[in-house]
């Protein structure tokens, strides 16, 4: 078995239409400032397989590429052969979605699994560092909200999470509209 063998599901993007181009864009905006100052390294691959969780085609996953125990060598050494090094992050994205969307669907794609990219915090809510580094440690940020549109129709909006999502889905959207 050769190398594209080993991992035939992945690919890795092509350079006229890289995410990380985009990725570099949105660098640039305030909510990525934690990325940008503690040198956050991400790397991007394409899954050339449709993966379906629940029903509903996912189109990217963010990853602490990390592994503990026993496999934790061996993922490394398959991550730098792959990607030639080992990233904070790493975002597998839809290939068939990638290859047939425009360059605004791209954006909103590139900008949430960013927006997955967090910088892990204490108990007391402060940032955490590596004590022997010294850069931040860097998490997995969850979704706003997770609610069922009927359960919103019935109740409405009866928590905090979902009212402010009602009310980032009414602002002006011109103001959000960098394409």
């Amino acid at each position: 078995m050769n190398e594209d063998d080993l991992f035939a599901p992945y690919v890795k993007p092509d350079p006229d239409s890289h995410p990380a181009d985009i990725a570099a864009r949105l660098l640039e905006l305030e909510e990525f400032a934690h990325l940008v100052e503690g040198e956050a390294s991400i790397d991007w691959l394409l899954r050339t397989a449709p993966k379906v969780k629940a029903g509903r085609e996912i189109l990217g996953t963010c990853y602490l590429p990390s592994v503990q125990g026993d496999l934790k060598d061996l993922f490394e050494w398959m991550l730098a052969m792959l990607l030639g090094r080992m990233p904070d992050f790493l975002v597998v994205l839809d290939q068939d979605y990638w290859l047939k969307v425009d360059d605004r669907l791209r954006e909103i794609l590139v900008y949430h699994e960013m927006l997955h990219m967090g910088h892990a915090v204490d108990r007391y809510g402060a940032p955490r560092y590596n004590k022997e580094t010294g850069m931040p440690v860097f998490c997995i940020v969850g979704h706003d909200v997770e609610e069922f549109t009927a359960t919103v129709r019935r109740y409405g909006a009866y928590s905090e999470d979902i009212r402010r999502f009602i009310a980032a889905a009414g602002a002006d959207m011109s103001q959000g509209d960098v394409f």
